[in-house]
């Protein structure tokens, strides 16, 4: 018992590590709880059943226990045990009152409030073992933080004792803390059916609470599984680490060691002292105290898994202590204020010879549902919190985007992200150009895409930016007509196109105009304030006119010949045939008048005076709707 010691001073780091370690676990439990939630999964209801009845042996019609039972159960409780019950509770619910996410604003820029909110949990299910003990203090430890955070839906699953159900302790202990909804189930088993709301169970949004190796696996797995539940902490077997010194009561640390060593057959626990003539004191008080406790053949599997460690100084004790990250750390020595500040990694920490580990499990306030295997080094014990989720929220005026705007602008550009520095970047501009107008910005702009077994086109406009424009479509001649458009309407226009131009140019020309039309049509919104008509007139030699009336209703006229076949790779016959597409996509009126000799010229002319007459056409004049019929359609 015991009788594995190392002296931490004179070990090398391969054996501090050797003398840190869990006992083993097998995957056994792993597999086992993998397979039982997948078949729940696949096959809901009758799944559950037949698990319950292979490994609980008890498969009721219902697996939720009725209130007559629970009543019942209440009735013939001990008045001592239902005032210990209700005293421990208390004690639990002083501690836990203090914490809780709170909610806060902070201006985090002029003109932008970030706030937090904290909101419960909808179901949180509480998972109770009741395999060799009835832990009801681990329901006291898990119901009064729920209602705390104020879960509006706590549930409580325990194993069933044998054919009666749940044992009747946990049942009244249930009823004095006024949880009314317990179901007579446990396992995998129970875990998949509160993961997926089967045979009765509610879905629970996170679960809680300890459980066997077919439990903790049951949690990790369905909590990696989409659309799972989330789960408390990384669960395992029980431990404790008790740091004495010379003057320590032997009887006290004994007494500490096999609380923790009586709870299972896996537990752990880890004696650190200075001497080894305290480790012999100590020794012999554990197997004294062994010949009277009840669970002494359980208890002496457990210790079959301890170890003592020999340390010279206090920093050493720190070192092994935060090494190993213990589920319950007890110091029993002179210096132990002087420890506590030092230890930074364990579940919970009892200082002295009159707090032993027992006192928080059941009484003292402190949660004892606790990080286990090492996980002390990340998570700490289960509080109001973990029932508890927190959401933010973020509220900016037009000023104070503006004041934020440069910086997520130039960290935007910094990763590479152009969509997210367009977003700022709009507004920015908007609430530079109008610092006064305190209504919301009428975001004029609209992305679209036109794919087809030609071509595979995507056009971004922004009216109310006057460029830079990025166009691609493969007709370099065409690329210039349409940036001729974008600068001359005075908006910006990314178009990114591929199409069949190893057969010829006509798909991509016709459905680059279908697509430029359908996101300028929508960039334009309700059109309320523009000025809805535009026209323009000569260039040098060539006169090209167009006029344009964004009526909602589409109709070109084209007028004019173009001499020759090509200008570049753009064939001249797809003139007429890009405005009527622009047209019928707007849902516009455009009329083009095109006179001249250089076909370059009056091409380049008709797309220039398009580009202009559409600047006049899209401004905005005022807030009224430009008809007298009061709609644009």
């Amino acid at each position: 018992m015991m009788l594995e010691t190392l002296n931490w001073s004179k070990a090398d780091d391969a054996q501090r590590r050797s003398a840190l370690l869990r006992p083993e676990a097998t995957n056994t439990a792993g597999a086992a709880a993998r397979d039982i939630v997948d078949a729940i999964y696949a096959n809901g209801d009758n799944a559950v059943r037949q698990y319950a009845a292979r490994l609980d042996g008890y498969a009721p019609d219902d697996f939720r226990v009725d209130a007559a039972t629970i009543a019942a159960a209440r009735a013939d409780l001990d008045p001592a045990d239902a005032e210990a019950i209700l005293a421990a509770a208390d004690a639990v619910r002083r501690f836990h009152v203090r914490q809780g996410y709170g909610s806060y604003s902070v201006e985090t820029w002029p003109g932008v409030m970030a706030s937090r909110r904290a909101t419960p949990v909808d179901v949180a299910a509480l998972y109770v073992p009741a395999g060799s003990a009835p832990l009801v203090s681990t329901l006291i430890m898990l119901a009064i933080p729920a209602q705390l955070a104020g879960v509006p839906r706590i549930v409580v699953v325990a194993p069933p004792a044998g054919p009666e159900g749940v044992n009747p302790g946990l049942l009244a202990a249930a009823s004095l803390l006024g949880l009314d909804e317990v179901y007579a189930i446990g396992g995998a088993q129970a875990v998949a059916a509160l993961a997926t709301g089967t045979a009765g169970l509610p879905r629970a949004d996170k679960i809680f609470g300890p459980g066997n190796a077919y439990v903790a696996a049951a949690k990790a797995h369905v909590a990696s599984l989409p659309g799972g539940p989330a789960v408390d902490l990384p669960a395992g077997p029980s431990e404790v680490m008790v740091i004495a010194d010379a003057n320590a009561d032997a009887g006290f640390v004994a007494s500490d060691l096999l609380s923790q060593a009586e709870h299972d057959p896996s537990a752990q626990v880890m004696l650190v002292c200075f001497d080894a003539a305290s480790r012999e004191r100590i020794v012999a008080a554990v197997e004294e105290q062994l010949t009277a406790l009840p669970r002494a053949g359980i208890a002496r599997q457990a210790m079959a898994n301890s170890r003592t460690i020999l340390c010279d100084s206090l920093d050493d004790a720190a070192d092994v202590a935060n090494a190993y990250a213990p589920e319950h750390l007890i110091l029993q020595l002179g210096e132990a204020e002087a420890l506590v500040a030092r230890v930074r990694h364990a579940g919970s920490i009892f200082v002295g010879a009159w707090a032993p580990e027992a006192a928080g499990d059941y009484a003292a306030g402190p949660n004892h549902t606790l990080p286990t295997g090492g996980a002390a080094r990340a998570h700490g014990g289960v509080t109001v919190e973990a029932f508890q989720k927190t959401t933010t929220i973020l509220r900016a005026s037009k000023a104070g985007a503006a004041a934020m705007a440069p910086t997520v602008e130039r960290l935007a550009a910094l990763e590479g992200l152009a969509g997210h520095e367009t977003a700022m970047r709009l507004r920015r501009e908007w609430a530079e150009a109008w610092p006064d107008d305190a209504s919301g910005p009428r975001l004029r702009t609209s992305a679209k895409r036109r794919k087809t077994k030609e071509t595979d086109i995507t056009v971004v406009v922004d009216l109310d930016r006057d460029g830079p424009s990025q166009i691609a479509t493969g007709i370099g001649y065409f690329d210039h007509m349409l940036d001729q458009i974008a600068r001359h309407a005075g908006i910006a226009v990314n178009i990114d196109a591929t199409g069949d131009l190893e057969i010829d140019a006509h798909h991509t020309i016709e459905d680059v105009c279908l697509t430029l039309g359908e996101a300028l049509h929508e960039a334009l919104g309700d059109k309320r304030g523009i000025a809805r008509f535009g026209f323009e007139l000569p260039m040098d030699e060539t006169r090209a006119g167009v006029w344009i009336d964004l009526s909602g209703r589409p109709f070109t006229k084209f007028e004019g010949e173009i001499p020759g076949e090509r200008v570049g790779e753009f064939p001249v016959e797809m003139v007429p045939h890009a405005f009527r597409s622009l047209a019928e996509s707007m849902k516009a009126a455009i009329h083009v008048r095109v006179e001249g000799e250089n076909a370059h010229h009056m091409v380049e002319g008709a797309f220039k005076a398009f580009g202009r007459a559409l600047r006049q056409a899209v401004r905005i004049e005022s807030e009224r709707l430009p008809s007298t019929k009061e709609f644009l359609e």
